[in-house]
């Protein structure tokens, strides 16, 4: 069975400011992270944007979601879904501080009636969830930033 809950982590050598700035750049997302290949619209509490998913079988997928918590420079979370509660895709990122920087944590879970369906259509998405931990990690802790 295929999970609805997927959780990933990375220890970032970075300042929490700087992983938070990446995180709330939506026009910067294409430039570092393979998953998510482009977003229109902006990060805020309440915003709407789109996002393009790459998944794991190479189709590309654009999500409708808003930003349903927005606390700087800790936690911000997007939520996502179909009508009615039929189906809730929900990501919630946090940056803690850590000896070694900062902590990354995100939280992918799906929830709803049709959330069966749909987690079979998408697959198992760890593998995807985790290559956005380590992209971020490798964007947050270049010099080029």
């Amino acid at each position: 069975m295929i999970p609805s809950e997927y959780v990933t982590t990375a220890t970032i050598h970075a300042p929490v400011a700087k992983v938070w700035s990446i995180l709330i750049d939506a026009d910067g997302y294409r430039n570092w992270n393979p998953e998510i290949i482009g977003i229109d619209g902006r990060f805020a509490r309440g915003e709407r944007f789109k996002a393009r998913v790459k998944l794991g079988n190479g189709a590309v997928r654009s999500i409708s979601m808003r930003v349903t918590a927005f606390d700087p420079p800790s936690t911000i979370e997007w939520t996502g879904g179909l009508p009615f509660g039929l189906f809730v895709g929900r990501r919630t990122f946090t940056v803690t501080p850590h000896p070694a920087g900062c902590q990354f944590q995100m939280d992918l879970r799906m929830t709803g009636l049709l959330a069966p369906l749909i987690i079979r259509s998408v697959g198992n998405r760890q593998s995807e969830i985790d290559l956005f931990a380590s992209a971020l990690k490798s964007c947050a802790e270049s010099s080029a930033l």
